[in-house]
Order: structure tokens, then sequence, then C-alpha cells
């Protein structure tokens, strides 16, 4: 069974934190359809005025929105990682939320944010949102990805701890109601492509994580 988030009481655990950069969420329009999104956690997160979500495939009114010094968190040859960003350097943060796929998409439909200078995470932390399934464990939410950027940005040792607790809660939620750990596409590849080898009918879609220790999560 999928428990919402306001039954869960996540958002109740929230804490307004204390930011300076503003974080514009662009998201594909398919996440509105998701039972379990961290979106509404860091909207929960953050002062009123630190975040908003605009929900669509393109985007009119990226102009005016960036005529302040804006970063975009997406990766590439050309992005600057988050740790080596001056802190004040960018007063805003836009992040896409979607697939990546759907990242992507929305990247290529908009000019203006392929002009936007870029900035990425390289740190190795795996991903608590393990009832999502994740394309590698290198992969992190919405949520994750804009709380690891702004700390390493501005600075803040323990901004990304505080920020995320309220998806671990809800987390803990899910495996108390029944919910597995999921393993990542990546590894569930690795296992379709052994199952196949060895002639399997029944494939594996998302394979539970092995020997999870759900008690100490």
């Amino acid at each position: 069974a999928v428990v919402s988030t306001q039954s869960t009481g996540c958002h109740a655990i929230c804490k307004k934190l204390n930011v300076a950069t503003k974080v514009i969420v662009l998201q594909h329009p398919a996440e509105q359809n998701r039972q379990l999104r961290t979106v509404p956690l860091l909207k929960a997160s953050l002062e009123d005025d630190k975040c908003m979500v605009i929900v669509g495939k393109r985007f009119k009114n990226l102009e005016e929105i960036t005529s302040v010094p804006t970063a975009l968190l997406f990766p590439g040859k050309d992005a600057t990682e988050c740790s080596q960003v001056t802190a004040g350097t960018y007063k805003q943060l836009i992040c896409l939320d979607g697939t990546w796929p759907q990242a992507r998409r929305l990247y290529q439909k908009n000019a203006i944010l392929q002009k936007l200078p870029k900035v990425m995470l390289t740190s190795a932390r795996k991903s608590v949102y393990l009832i999502h399934t994740q394309p590698t464990v290198h992969h992190l939410s919405t949520l994750e990805s804009v709380a690891r950027a702004i700390q390493e940005m501005e600075k803040l040792d323990g901004l990304e701890e505080k920020m995320i607790a309220p998806l671990k809660e809800m987390v803990r939620t899910q495996f108390k109601y029944g919910a597995s750990a999921h393993s990542t596409q990546a590894e569930a590849r690795a296992i379709r492509k052994q199952e196949l080898k060895n002639g399997e009918k029944i494939l594996t879609v998302a394979p539970k994580l092995e020997n999870f220790d759900y008690n100490s999560f």
C-alpha cells in the first residue's frame, strides 16, 4: 500500500530553513501523477519566497525569471561543481523535475536554459529515496539534489541532513506499510540480462535490495 505524505505527517516535521538561494523547480507535467514526490517536501522545507514550482514543458517567462544571477543544476562538461562555486555567486538555482529523459527534453525545448551557467554535484552519497527505482546508485531525488547543491554552494554544513529528514521519514513510513527498498534500474538490467541468458521467461522488473536492514534505516 502507498501512503500519502499528507497522511504520514511528513509535512508536519518540515522546518522552514533559512537559505539565501531561491530555488525554481521546472516540473514536467507527468510528475503531477506520481503518488510520492519529493518536491512538496522541498517546498515545505523552504520559506515561501525561496521556492517556486512551475509546471510545463515550455516556459515563456524564463527570460524575466533569470534576470538575476541564476544557475541551472544540470550535469555537463561545461558545468561547475557546486562545491567550487563561491558563496553568493548566484541568487537563484533552477532544477528540472522529472525522469532523466523528461529533464533532458525540458532542457532541449527551452533555449534560455541552455544559456545559463550550469552547476553539478559530484559527491558519491547514495539516495535515501529507496522506495523509488533510481537509474543508478549515483542518482538523487529532486529534494536531495537541491539540498546538497545549496549546502555546497552556500557552504552551510548540515543543511542537507535537515532538508532530507522529512524524506527519510516518508520512506520509513512506506516501509512500515509494506514497501520494499528498491534496487537501481542499472542493477535490474544486469539481473534481467542474466535471467535471459539462463532462459528464464519471467524477468525481474525492479529487484528488491538484498539484505537491506529496514530496522536501522
